[in-house]
């Protein structure tokens, strides 16, 4: 889609997140496991202290939340954003007892003040956005950190160029608006982000693709992208996806 802030990317996106919601927790550790999911929430919480402020963007069902709010015993101030309107109804559910929730879209910007937070986090979010919108979005989220805060996300990505793996990637970008792109694009696209310093990568392995090959989720716009590959002629337990963890700080003289 060319326009990045359009209704029509919007009532996608909210689509696909409303089928999601019905299996989402169960969905979710299927795709990752539990302990994989539990130790990318820990790691993206590493720089947080008590009484801190934390923003997760696409905050989800809010186990992120849930879990920082456990690590600095309630001592702090929590928020979640998130565009669809089901899945912030399972996070209050879970979080709505120990954080803000917020429905919006970050691609219009984010609706805090300046220097709000000491830590932003986003896990499963910047796939989910158009490639134009990666570095706005990231300027917003230097603005609302605090000088020394710190930017943590986990995004999925696309770990070999076999042909299964190369449909399966345009087929998610063609019916999701979901961009799973090579590590290398995904470092060229973050690094030397104006404001940031400290930029950290690292690129681990993931089971999602493999989970929804092998009908194991009920996530049906992920298990439909798998059988389009098989109807293809291609053999979905050969897509390879991986995860790229990206961590920096907000530079302590910026100014905006």
């Amino acid at each position: 889609m060319s326009t990045i802030n359009s209704a029509e990317y919007v009532e996608l996106k909210q689509a696909i997140y409303r089928e999601y919601s019905r299996s989402y927790d169960e969905d979710r550790q299927r795709f990752v496991s539990a302990e994989s999911l539990l130790r990318r929430i820990r790691w993206a919480l590493e720089p947080l202290s008590p009484g801190q402020r934390l923003l997760d963007l696409g905050c989800g069902s809010g186990e992120l939340l849930l879990e920082a709010h456990r690590q600095t015993g309630g001592v702090g101030v929590l928020a979640g954003l998130d565009l669809s309107p089901e899945m912030l109804s399972l996070a209050r559910v879970r979080a709505d007892s120990v954080a803000s929730l917020i429905q919006g879209n970050s691609l219009v910007g984010l609706p805090f003040q300046d220097g709000s937070f000491h830590l932003v986090t986003s896990l499963n979010l910047l796939q989910e956005l158009p490639r134009l919108a990666i570095q706005p979005l990231l300027e917003q989220v230097r603005k609302v950190l605090k000088p020394g805060g710190y930017s943590r996300a986990v995004i999925p990505c696309m770990a070999d160029r076999s042909p299964a793996s190369q449909a399966f990637q345009k087929l998610a970008r063609d019916n999701g608006a979901m961009e799973f792109w090579w590590p290398e694009e995904l470092e060229a696209l973050l690094t030397n982000i104006p404001g940031f310093t400290q930029q950290e990568f690292r690129v681990t392995a993931s089971t999602a693709a493999s989970a929804a090959a092998g009908g194991k989720t009920r996530f049906k716009f992920f298990t439909g992208l798998a059988e389009e590959v098989r109807r293809r002629g291609l053999d979905p337990n050969k897509v390879k996806q991986g995860v790229l963890f990206f961590s920096a700080r907000r530079g302590i003289e910026t100014s905006d």
